[in-house]
């Protein structure tokens, strides 16, 4: 048995499932300085890196047993759980998988770049305009996965501290550092001062991504790999920017590959060489 608080929430048109459900839209989150996560990976993530930050857990009536071990673990840290009726979750957290939570927006980090220092070493993975959340959320889970330094989110990208983002990126967020908001120029201007390398992902590129691997240049430090917009890739400014272009080859009669799935293949195969 969990020791839930008794007023289950059941009311559609309460002032807080209006909250919860407003927390969908950017602005809101900013007004409020919250953010919402949903289902068990991501909210034991939250609870294990930022306990501090959490103000409430939601879990849903019938809840699969992965939520309710979440909602264990979130005794131990906040009173606030609170038991949630099937309808009225799917208002503001239909993805939930029987658990949601709120958390300080603060805990995201409101910077645009990385510190010279901190980005001194490693590689990092660079989305330029991502605009769908899945993806972005996606990307960040691929960077976590493969053991790059970070993410950097450029403007013109999907808000980080979207529902959508945080649910795809499998509670990446929350321990892989994420910078959002810089310009593509600040990414170049931060390359140079630190001797760093910033490679883009292009299909026009005559170099292709075998070839980088096995070249000195996938091994610099910073090294910034730059994925472009889903529908445009990166822009010839962009491209500009790029002390190089790579091609992932493709053998088939596909003309293109989702910016996330392009992530994926680029940065495990830079990382792998790196590694090596």
């Amino acid at each position: 048995m969990l020791n839930l608080r008794l007023d289950t929430i059941d009311n559609p048109r309460s002032q807080r499932v209006r909250t919860l459900v407003n927390l969908s839209r950017r602005s809101f989150r900013l007004k409020q300085g919250l953010l919402l996560v949903e289902g068990p990976q991501s909210c034991a993530e939250l609870l294990r890196f930022y306990p501090e930050a959490v103000r409430d857990i939601y879990l849903c009536h019938r809840a699969p047993e992965p939520a309710i071990q979440v909602a264990r673990t979130a005794l131990g840290i906040t009173r606030w759980v609170h038991p949630v009726t099937p309808s009225v979750m799917k208002l503001f957290a239909p993805s939930a998988q029987g658990i949601a939570a709120t958390a300080e927006l603060s805990l995201l980090s409101g910077d645009k770049l990385p510190p010279a220092e901190v980005s001194e070493e490693g590689a990092w993975a660079v989305c330029a305009r991502v605009q769908d959340p899945g993806n972005l959320g996606t990307i960040i889970r691929i960077a976590d996965a493969c053991g790059l330094a970070g993410v950097l989110a450029l403007s013109g990208c999907a808000d980080v501290s979207s529902p959508k983002v945080i649910r795809a990126s499998a509670g990446s967020l929350f321990h892989l550092p994420v910078y959002s908001g810089a310009s593509f120029a600040d990414l170049a201007r931060l390359s140079e001062e630190n001797d760093g390398y910033l490679v883009g992902l292009s299909g026009a590129a005559e170099i292709d991504l075998p070839t980088f691997t096995t070249a000195s240049n996938a091994t610099a430090s910073p090294l910034f790999i730059c994925l472009g917009n889903e529908a445009q890739g990166l822009s010839s400014e962009e491209i500009a920017l790029c002390n190089e272009t790579i091609a992932i080859p493709m053998w088939g009669k596909a003309e293109s590959l989702n910016v996330a799935t392009a992530a994926a293949i680029a940065l495990h195969a830079i990382a792998s060489a790196r590694a090596r």
